[in-house]
């Protein structure tokens, strides 16, 4: 029997947005008689009086109270331009020669608009899909039209940054070149004020079979209108195309737990998935009850494998499926879109404050019977469900493709037109899709899975042995590739690799034996020279390597770094008077030995394993050892137990991520300075073997020898404060409890209570670590900058800040 329809809409949106057929006949035959004429002239773009569209819709306010309001004036254009597009004047094709190509060939995207025009035809009736594109393209439209106006009147530097499409329609420049009617227009259609149609589409609050096909072809003659207000049309060029960004950029960038790139499938499991998924939407007791458009998104997808399309193509159509269903199905609150009103969205953060994000780890309660001002003071939150309902493989997938930061961000690239569509509509061998589709495609198979086996349909169809496989695969080697936790992780981890090869390193460089020699003439002054000879060093006539130099400078470094009392390092501090880069080096050595012991104590205090043995620092671990390069797989930092991936996934910035890319510049900075400055003695070594180095060569080499080991503890000791917070994080996800009542977790007294000033600490870390790189000898001129350097790095380690992070032992 067939179900009843029941709208997607929340009723209160339906009413407004279809109330113009509640009008009478009459009154809508006068509202759409009363319109101005939509024309094209001699140069293909679209003439339209804006003036008298603005005074007819003005009038209609005015008159019976309203009767006809702006949103039924609006479509009683959009019905004339649905008329206007079906009487053929409209022609795209890049090859013919037709003015109306030629008037737009100058925007992005222009090459997509034929396809759209395509699918706007009753032949092929894909309204909703060119729609979603067609607004995508007059959004960018609209931002290379304010953008150019900008750069005319030399105001380009003013750029706001992140605009969002609302932002665009109420800033001066559009305003000051676009006439007020075609404004006013644009607000109606796209603001939460109006009709809204963009944010309805592309947050998937319409079902595809609900959307009207003449609001397609409004905004297609809204893109012909638009050349008009330009001072002149440009070529395409090739660098419009390269600022673009492409779906399938991401691919080599995905991970499976093996940390191997993403593969291709093949393409007859993806047909057998496909089957699955059309007997799941066939099913109709697996899909919500408002989803009556789902059978619509089904064959979109469909015709996405089936007819072999391009990447983009086929990632729209699986985008609208997943986007809605995911939202839907499987969020725990009613999804209701409201004029004037902000509601949820699946990803997005412009507005995250206002509004729901879904695929965010934390639900903002709504604070009813509250003002406005209480409720922005006092909104409570509780933890996302949604992490705990849908299987991981697939939340992976959805935070990587549109949550995260580093990740490509598909859904906002899309809708505000900054992926590359010039494609769109072409053939594409299904193998060749890209590897965000077939994730997005993957992802909604296992949505379909873990829905159908929590009803009563998991017996009625048995799964098929190659879909049964791959989601086995899928589930087993998917993980989180973009997450700032897990990018942490991994590059933390590279990190120890580099730094465990640059103890090896710098161990054979430890071993070394000092001859006194004498220089000169009985009867003339003698100079008292040192020979050091580096056993492990040999060069390729199998020659142990050897320097020489002044005794008393070989003293200097001797003194300084092995001739103190450790015990009043901390007591002698950076009072004393201007010393040498020896001296420098030794008290930047006391330093770090006593900084090591308190972060070390730290560790141990604060941060204990669920076996209840406390955490060591793995870079810690390496100062001082000596062993092979072979020796660095034995211990790695690993927090990404298979238990802890949900809790992992829903840290959020409030627990501490905020700091993320702070972090990361700190990790790939050291890492850059233990690669720069090894490479930098290499190169040193190399010129004296060929007996080319100059003296300052070999001063610079000897230097750098004996600041190896001290070199090698700042950079370890930066290592293990990012290491620090990492940990704290870990031990946040650990603690996180789903319940209603979710209080953040930063301030929980059970985790480190240093980790808020270890957190602060970061951002003054990265400044000291980047002035530190000084110390490389990457030029020959950079003994003043490495003395500087030092000096830096003395001051930060002496700073308030960091005996608040890691404050002094007790006696």
């Amino acid at each position: 029997m067939l179900s009843i329809y029941r709208p997607s809409l929340s009723s209160a949106v339906h009413n407004v947005i279809y109330s113009f057929w509640r009008l009478s006949g009459t009154t809508r035959s006068l509202c759409q008689s009363s319109l101005p004429k939509i024309r094209v002239d001699v140069d293909g773009v679209v003439v339209f009086d804006w003036n008298s569209w603005l005074s007819v819709v003005e009038a209609n306010i005015k008159v019976d109270e309203g009767v006809v309001n702006e949103v039924e004036t609006t479509w009683a254009l959009a019905l004339q331009s649905e008329q206007f597009i079906a009487c053929g004047t409209v022609n795209f094709h890049q090859g013919s020669g037709n003015s109306t190509w030629r008037a737009v060939a100058g925007f992005t995207h222009a090459g997509s608009l034929e396809e759209v025009a395509r699918m706007l035809s009753d032949d092929v009736g894909e309204y909703f899909l060119a729609f979603e594109v067609s607004v995508t393209i007059l959004e960018k439209m609209l931002y290379d039209l304010h953008d150019e106006k900008l750069a005319t009147s030399g105001l380009d530097k003013n750029r706001k940054k992140n605009m969002i499409l609302r932002d665009l329609l109420h800033s001066d420049t559009l305003i000051d070149v676009l006439p007020e009617g075609l404004l006013r227009l644009l607000k109606i259609l796209f603001l939460p004020s109006g009709l809204n149609l963009r944010n309805l589409v592309w947050h998937g609050f319409m079902a595809p079979a609900e959307f009207p096909k003449c609001f397609g072809c409004l905004v297609l003659l809204l893109i012909m209108a638009l050349p008009g207000y330009l001072d002149r049309v440009t070529e395409v060029t090739a660098d419009k195309e390269t600022e673009l960004f492409s779906i399938d950029s991401f691919d080599a960038r995905f991970i499976t737990r093996f940390r191997e790139p993403l593969g291709g499938e093949d393409c007859d499991v993806e047909l057998d998935l496909l089957t699955y998924v059309k007997k799941s939407f066939v099913g109709g007791q697996l899909l919500h009850s408002s989803l009556s458009g789902d059978r619509i998104c089904y064959d979109a997808l469909s015709t996405s494998w089936w007819n072999e399309e391009t990447s983009c193509g086929s990632f729209l159509r699986c985008y609208l499926c997943l986007n809605t269903r995911c939202d839907l199905s499987f969020f725990e609150r009613t999804k209701n879109a409201q004029i004037d009103a902000y509601y949820s969205t699946l990803d997005g953060f412009g507005q995250k404050d206002k509004h729901q994000v879904l695929l965010h780890p934390v639900v903002m309660l709504d604070a009813e019977n509250k003002s406005d001002e209480k409720r922005d003071m006092s909104r409570e939150s509780v933890a996302n469900a949604l992490y705990e309902k849908i299987p991981f493989a697939s939340l992976a997938v959805l935070l990587d493709l549109f949550m995260m930061s580093s990740g490509p961000n598909l859904r906002a690239k899309l809708c505000h037109g900054e992926a590359l569509l010039s494609t769109f509509g072409d053939d594409c061998p299904a193998a060749k899709i890209s590897s965000a589709t077939r994730l997005l495609f993957e992802t909604l198979v296992l949505l379909c899975e873990n829905s159908r086996n929590q009803t009563d349909q998991a017996g009625k169809w048995p799964l098929s042995p190659s879909v049964s496989d791959c989601l086995q695969l899928f589930s087993s080697t998917t993980t989180c590739s973009f997450h700032p936790f897990y990018r942490l992780h991994l590059t933390l981890n590279t990190a120890h690799c580099v730094a465990s090869d640059f103890v090896a390193f710098r161990s054979t460089w430890s071993k070394f034996r000092l001859e006194n020699l004498i220089n000169g003439e009985p009867d003339k002054r003698q100079t008292s020279l040192t020979r050091v000879a580096f056993d492990a060093i040999t060069t390729q006539d199998n020659i142990i390597f050897t320097l020489v130099e002044k005794t008393e400078r070989i003293e200097e470094f001797q003194s300084a770094l092995f001739g103190n009392d450790s015990s009043s390092a901390e007591a002698r501090g950076v009072k004393s008077k201007k010393k040498n880069f020896a001296q420098l080096m030794g008290q930047l050595n006391d330093q770090l030995v006593m900084i090591s012991s308190r972060i070390y104590h730290d560790f141990k205090a604060n941060h204990r394993s669920d076996s209840a043995e406390f955490h060591s620092s793995v870079f810690l671990a390496l100062m001082g050892t000596e062993f092979s390069a072979v020796d660095r797989t034995k211990r790695s930092l690993n927090l990404l137990e298979k238990s802890m991936e949900r809790r992992l996934l829903a840290l959020s910035d409030q627990d501490g991520l905020s700091v993320t890319s702070c972090m990361m510049e700190i990790i790939t900075c050291c890492q850059r300075s233990l690669q720069t400055f090894r490479s930098r003695i290499e190169q040193l070594q190399q010129l004296v073997v060929e007996g080319k180095a100059r003296t300052n060569h070999r001063r610079s080499l000897l230097a750098s020898i004996f600041f190896l080991p001290v070199f090698e503890r700042m950079q370890l000791v930066s290592l293990s404060i990012v290491e620090h917070q990492l940990l704290h994080l870990h031990d946040v996800a650990a603690g996180i409890v789903l319940n209603p009542q979710l209080e953040r977790r930063t301030t929980d007294t059970s985790l480190c209570p240093q980790a808020i000033h270890v957190e602060r600490l970061q951002r003054k870390l990265l400044q000291c670590i980047t002035s530190f790189e000084g110390c490389t000898g990457s030029s020959e001129a950079s003994q003043k900058s490495g003395e500087q350097a030092v000096e830096r790095a003395l001051q930060f380690l002496n700073s308030k800040a960091m005996k608040l992070a890691f404050p002094p032992l007790k006696a």
